[in-house]
């Protein structure tokens, strides 16, 4: 069966539908309105003299229950895209030597177009019309899936009403990362903490595979008042909560602010309640506002679209 099928949006949810039509004999084809694959799954590059450090400052880890996502795992970890991080239970992993890695590797058979942005979707006969926003074109496919955040996706929905409805359900809580560095190599503190049972305005903070280069996450509750507040303040902010804490385990410690990201769409809060596939049409949504709040459940979202969009092609 030949079929010209479209996912948006280059995360985990949108490899995973990649991935799961390929398992039927599809092939599809990955565009994504940013410069590099992985969503959430972010890495952030800092250049210190001829050297290269990176940040971890979207997802710190995954987690995998799931039997095919396990698959996936125990093939990065044998091929060394994909190490355990730290000591938990149940186990977390990373991509190595990036996070970033763990998903060019698994998609390394996709076809994937990065800076590339869908701008509208319509109904034509029994297939979908994408616009494309540089060529102002639209182009004809057999099916699309759709995993971009849900706010973002409801733009793309107007023409189909149903699956508009069902991403109207979804909500989520921000984020600010702010990465930072030490002046030389802590010795003396673990590489990940917590902060859900704290006041602190931090929910966590990683070091990244180099122990001197760390990402902070705020929680949803002090990102949600605070996004359209002055940059600077909420760095200093952020900073000042870094040291307080760290000053436990040492004293005067020498963190350089490197730089702040802002994830508007960080933490599903609530998942979609409605039909993840339209009703007439070949085309679904998926992503982690399908599942729940983290890489694993973005992963089977997406292989719940592939199935459904196989089985409407049918």
């Amino acid at each position: 069966m030949s079929k010209k099928i479209l996912i948006i949006g280059s995360g985990i949810a949108g490899i995973a539908a990649s991935l799961k039509l390929k398992s039927y004999g599809l092939e599809s084809t990955i565009v994504d309105k940013g410069n590099f694959i992985g969503g959430r799954i972010g890495t952030r590059e800092e250049k210190v003299g001829k050297n290269t450090y990176y940040f971890f400052h979207g997802a710190q880890f995954f987690t995998a229950k799931n039997n095919n996502f396990k698959k996936i795992i125990n093939l990065g970890i044998k091929e060394h895209y994909i190490k355990k991080f730290g000591d938990f239970s149940p186990p977390r992993f990373r991509g190595f030597p990036t996070m970033r890695n763990f998903l060019t590797n698994i998609s390394k058979d996709i076809n994937i177009q990065q800076n590339f942005k869908i701008t509208g979707l319509k109904k034509i006969n029994k297939k979908i019309s994408a616009l494309d926003e540089k060529s102002k074109s639209w182009n004809v496919f057999d099916a699309v899936i759709s995993t971009i955040p849900a706010p973002q996706n409801l733009e793309l929905m107007n023409n189909f009403p149903v699956l508009k409805q069902s991403l109207k359900t979804a909500s989520y809580d921000a984020c600010m990362a702010l990465m930072f560095y030490f002046d030389e190599h802590p010795l003396k503190i673990p590489d990940y903490f917590e902060f859900y049972n704290n006041p602190s305005i931090l929910s966590w903070m990683a070091a990244s595979n180099n122990k001197r280069y760390w990402t902070a996450h705020t929680k949803g509750s002090y990102s949600n008042l605070n996004l359209d507040t002055n940059k600077l303040l909420i760095k200093n902010e952020i900073l000042s909560s870094i040291e307080e804490f760290l000053s436990v385990f040492m004293n005067r410690p020498n963190i350089n602010f490197s730089s702040l990201h802002v994830w508007k769409y960080a933490k599903i809060k609530q998942i979609v309640v409605g039909k993840q596939i339209d009703p007439e049409f070949p085309i679904a949504i998926a992503g982690d506002f399908m599942e729940g709040p983290n890489v694993e459940s973005a992963f089977i979202s997406g292989e719940k679209a592939a199935e459904l969009v196989f089985n409407r092609l049918g």
